[in-house]
């Protein structure tokens, strides 16, 4: 066998692959990550992160999980809210709490619902993340100068 026949079917190969590899992703999923649902749930709340997971389910095609996602992180995050206002422990709580609504919503309703061993694309999250931020900066805003001005 000649060097040239060998190097033409190392690239046959190399493009059969290439192709097996992309017929597979274009097979799977595209969601967001648990990591990404956990950083979601610790830097903005766990309702955040709830809609990034029901989003997930929704490209599952999961109807019934949905709905006890979204029941789950706006009573989540209430519950937050009125324990750390109870105990006057300010954000010192917060970040545990959400840190546990994270671990919930990945370790009970994604393993449920998505299922514990599912492939999946990894979705970008950027857009998310700019509209979380937009939609904190008012609350942000309103607890700085409600502060400052006494409302």
């Amino acid at each position: 066998m000649n060097p040239q026949d060998s190097s033409r079917e190392d690239l046959q190969e190399t493009e059969i692959q290439h192709a097996r590899e992309t017929r597979h992703s274009q097979d799977l999923p595209r969601l967001y990550s648990k990591r990404v649902i956990w950083a979601f749930a610790i830097l903005f709340s766990t309702l955040f992160a709830a809609v990034l997971l029901m989003s997930n389910m929704k490209s599952m095609d999961e109807k019934k999980g949905r709905m006890q996602v979204l029941i789950f992180g706006i009573l989540f995050t209430i519950g937050v809210g009125i324990s750390v206002e109870t105990t006057q422990a300010s954000s010192n709580l917060a970040l545990p709490l959400n840190l546990l609504g994270g671990i919930i919503l990945n370790e009970y309703f994604w393993n449920r619902y998505i299922g514990k061993e599912q492939e999946f694309e990894k979705k970008n999250w950027t857009k998310p993340a700019i509209i979380s931020i937009l939609i904190c900066i008012p609350f942000a805003l309103l607890l700085i100068f409600g502060q400052k001005f006494g409302l």
